[in-house]
């Protein structure tokens, strides 16, 4: 009987076929089969051991890099080299730390300087205090000796020839046209006051120019008007119809706008602010302005002016907008004042061309009229007349000689003065006909 066939048997011989393939595929590949195989499974095991090597080669160079930057030494910091200065112009530090350009404002003024006129000293520290909760304002105060702004800053007194009688002329609206104030400042002669708006922007030139010029200045407060709300003074005016308290700082803010000044006056830009001027309110700005040593001009002609600060009153308020024969005829009339009573103090305002070339022309033929122009500050030294001694309509007009003859009447009609649209254009101080023909004073009262 034949043994059955088991898997054990079966595998020896399917062994035996798979060998007998494999060495038939190998035998029954063709000489170049077998050199083609050879070849190209030689030449790719020298390219797979050529990789490696260069691989390894590659990661022993890179080591070697790193351990010798390691080693490598640190190089010193390079030192700034001094550069050769650039000629550029040179800036204040705040403008080159703000980026911005040189203030124009901040120019040396040291040429304004004229030879034989006093300039007016600087704001000094010892006259100021400061403004509560505003660092960049101060107030006037008087100094620890007894130092007031109104001697201090006051313009020199020139010399009068006996029998000249002497003329006092406030300039108001100076630093609102920076043309015509640097004109007024270098042509009027020193004993010219100006004064400025506390609303006026801040301009170091023309204050400098004024200063070094000689030139006294007021400041001009805003008040409240008899024809509001028809003029008005802006939003900081004093009024009569506010508080105490909202007076007083609008009052404070006003005087705190600049420093150096020698007084106050409610001359503002042809209005006179004469209606909280003339009112009981009025006497609180009086006391402080007394207590802070300053003086006030008080510029409504007639007007009484209440105590107790010590100050001087308007004469004549003249209109600037007026041409050249207005002008003229004004002046013409300011002399004869001065003439009659021995002084005679002019406010005029705003600033316009014509005027002030009529005034400039006019400064020069004084020397041949017998009157000397003065600071206002010398005419304004006076404590508050009773109303029975300020009612000037006592006081009479002696025109000259020359006048005699026609005169050239002086411009009255009514007309726009700057923001002013009421009445007040030109007024003076009210006169009475003359009985009889006055004599002309011989020398000027003391002031």
């Amino acid at each position: 009987m034949r043994p059955p066939i088991t898997n054990d048997a079966l595998h020896p011989a399917d062994k035996a076929l798979d060998g007998t393939a494999a060495a038939s595929l190998w035998q029954r590949l063709p000489p170049n089969g077998r050199f083609f195989v050879r070849f190209w499974g030689g030449v790719s095991l020298l390219a797979l051991l050529a990789g490696i090597g260069l691989q390894e080669l590659s990661s022993r160079h890179r080591t070697t890099a790193a351990v010798a930057g390691q080693n490598k030494p640190v190089a010193a910091p390079q030192v700034a080299q001094p550069q050769p200065a650039k000629e550029v112009a040179p800036k204040p530090p705040t403008a080159v730390a703000a980026n911005i350009p040189p203030d124009p404002q901040k120019v040396d003024a040291s040429s304004e300087v004229t030879p034989g006129v006093a300039p007016i000293p600087q704001p000094m520290p010892d006259l100021l205090e400061p403004v509560e909760g505003d660092p960049g304002h101060s107030l006037p105060k008087v100094g620890p000796h007894g130092e007031m702004s109104r001697n201090v800053y006051a313009a020199a007194i020139p010399s009068v020839p006996a029998g000249n009688a002497r003329i006092a002329i406030l300039l108001d609206g100076y630093g609102l046209s920076e043309d015509m104030s640097l004109n007024a400042a270098r042509n009027l002669p020193a004993m010219v006051s100006f004064a400025v708006p506390a609303y006026a922007p801040a301009r170091q030139l023309l204050s400098e120019t004024a200063r070094l010029r000689g030139h006294e200045t007021f400041l001009s407060l805003p008040m409240q008007p008899s024809t509001a709300p028809l003029d008005d003074e802006g939003p900081r005016a004093l009024g009569y119809d506010h508080t105490a308290e909202a007076d007083k700082e609008n009052l404070e803010w006003a005087l705190s706008r600049f420093n150096g000044y020698v007084g106050v006056t409610n001359a503002f830009s042809g209005l006179d602010g004469d209606a909280y001027a003339q009112s009981p309110d009025f006497r609180m700005v009086s006391h402080i302005l007394d207590s802070r040593g300053l003086l006030y001009l008080n510029a409504t002609p007639g007007a009484p002016r209440s105590g107790p600060v010590m100050g001087g009153d308007a004469s004549l308020t003249m209109d600037t907008n007026t041409d050249a024969a207005g002008v003229d005829g004004q002046l013409a009339r300011l002399v004869a004042m001065a003439k009659s009573r021995g002084t005679a103090t002019a406010v005029a305002g705003p600033m316009r061309p014509v005027f002030l070339q009529r005034l400039i022309e006019w400064t020069h033929s004084l020397s041949n009229q017998g009157v000397t122009l003065v600071p206002v500050s010398a005419l304004s030294r006076n404590a508050p007349l009773s109303p029975s001694v300020s009612d000037s309509r006592t006081l009479h007009v002696t025109v000259p000689a020359v006048a005699s003859q026609p005169s050239p009447t002086p411009v009255v009609a009514p007309a726009k003065v700057g923001t002013a649209s009421g009445k007040r254009s030109v007024t003076e101080t009210p006169l009475a006909s003359p009985a009889s023909t006055p004599e002309q004073t011989a020398s000027p009262p003391a002031p």
